[in-house]
């Protein structure tokens, strides 16, 4: 490749993110497809299945790992919902919404932001190769690192996230942080595992907010090194009347 820079053009080495197209098949029916990056594709199935409503728990299921495809067999037969495209990364249908509860009164340390991005920044392998990737990572409620994953959808790495929890027995409350903007189907994948914290590197819209106040969820967005913007309180220790309805 070649990078243009005061006036000129300069020939530069830059490994680009892997792209593949990931086969969801449920009971024998081929249920979705994923543009995701390749690796650990039975997290991404599990996660993308119970966030969308599908899979309730791994009793009874069975799972197996083909070419291009991961065959998930449940023992009952799924309704499958009108189909939505979020507004992530990666095409891709989302069939359902994930069970959304209450969160629990959590007390979070207002640093914990701060921190959960900075180990991201950190720990994360891909990005700073190649750019164009995004991460997530799964934290417990002291702020350590549980699993870290990078993939070119935001949805995906969240869904993984999922998917390592219930495959791996991690039970929630957790925190999560993410590069990618907080939409309203972030928070709710968020509310969905059962953090009470989500911070995002970017951005959050309306309806995410609203949906993260509505559940108990602390939603931190714009987190940089020095601070960060705090949208939903959630657990967070704010001054009384800080949040107007």
């Amino acid at each position: 490749m070649w990078r243009f820079e005061r006036g000129s053009f300069t020939p530069e080495d830059f490994p680009l993110p892997e792209e593949g197209s990931l086969l969801l098949v449920v009971n024998g029916r081929p249920w979705t497809a994923l543009a995701y990056t390749p690796g650990e594709e039975v997290y991404l199935a599990v996660g993308h299945l119970f966030l969308s409503g599908v899979l309730w728990s791994l009793e009874g299921v069975r799972l197996r790992v083909g070419e291009g495809m991961v065959l998930v067999d449940l023992p009952y037969e799924p309704e499958k919902a009108l189909g939505v495209r979020d507004s992530g990364c990666t095409p891709g249908l989302r069939h359902g919404e994930p069970r959304l509860a209450p969160l629990p009164p959590v007390p979070l340390d207002p640093a914990l932001p701060l921190r959960l991005l900075a180990t991201l920044r950190a720990e994360a392998r891909a990005y700073p190769r190649s750019r164009g990737i995004h991460g997530a990572g799964l934290f417990d409620l002291e702020g350590r690192l549980l699993y870290l994953n990078e993939d070119i959808g935001r949805h995906n790495a969240v869904d993984r996230l999922a998917g390592y929890m219930l495959l791996e027995g991690v039970r929630p409350p957790v925190l999560l942080a993410s590069t990618g903007r907080a939409s309203r189907e972030m928070v709710a994948k968020a509310i969905g595992i059962g953090a009470v914290l989500l911070a995002s590197r970017t951005g959050a819209t309306a309806q995410a907010v609203e949906l993260a106040r509505a559940y108990g969820l602390a939603l931190a967005a714009y987190v940089r090194p020095t601070g960060y913007r705090l949208y939903a309180p959630g657990g967070m220790p704010v001054p009384e009347g800080a949040f107007r309805p």
